[in-house]
């Protein structure tokens, strides 16, 4: 029944390695975007607050197929993209796919952070203010500090849920592991072998993952109680 891998395994390596590449650099921009999308929400003016809100409202409420399909050809339209191939893919599509990504990642991301901003006691923020510091510093100096400490295990799992999510990018073209599986169907003209092949390795990957983010989160909390 798996014959194939034996002629076919490059394939699932190269989707396996662009999934992971994709999905690494969507949660660095989704860290950053949710990172400015929360600071953006708990702004004092109104306005700010608003587009940050809509953002958020807008990119949870939509399909992430669909936003993918529109970052790709809004940029295709608007940019000069590279060709260059990486992994059996364009960067063309590479790069509206993590971008795509990242965007829909940075709304889940900003929820985090406010989950993790508001579990941190007022009397933390009303200390800081006391000591000389100004809202911002106080932010940024320790309420952030605590917040990112307390959010890790939601920021794991996001990660982990991106890495699922990178599947819709085979949409524009991008060779991650599902377009592989289904290329590779279509050889065999039985998509069914494939498909579980990819099964598993989605599986071996975010239960890594998984174990990864335990231990570091392990690591952190022995080392707070030290502390």
């Amino acid at each position: 029944m798996f014959d194939f891998l034996g002629q076919y395994w490059p394939l699932f390596l190269e989707g396996t390695a662009q999934t992971m590449i994709i999905s690494i650099i969507g949660v660095i921009i989704g860290f950053l975007i949710g990172l400015l999308m929360v600071l953006m929400r708990m702004s004092k003016v109104k306005p700010i607050s608003w587009i940050a809100r809509a953002y958020i409202a807008i990119v949870r409420g939509t399909p992430s197929m669909i936003q993918v399909m529109l970052i790709y050809y809004l940029l295709a339209r608007s940019l000069p993209l590279p060709q260059t191939q990486i992994l059996g893919s364009g960067l063309d599509r590479i790069i509206p796919g993590a971008i795509a990504l990242g965007l829909n990642s940075g709304a889940y991301t900003a929820e985090i952070f406010r989950s993790g901003i508001i579990s941190i006691p007022a009397g933390q923020t009303e200390a800081g203010l006391s000591l000389g510091l100004s809202q911002k510093e106080t932010m940024f100096s320790i309420v952030l500090p605590q917040a990112l400490r307390n959010v890790l295990p939601a920021m794991g799992n996001e990660f982990i849920t991106l890495i699922k999510e990178s599947s819709v990018l085979f949409y524009i073209g991008v060779q991650e592991i599902t377009a592989e599986a289904l290329g590779v169907g279509g050889s065999l003209y039985n998509f069914i072998p494939p498909l579980l092949v990819a099964a598993v390795i989605y599986f071996i990957l975010t239960q890594a993952m998984a174990q990864l983010l335990g231990w570091l989160e392990r690591r952190m909390g022995a080392k707070y109680e030290l502390g």
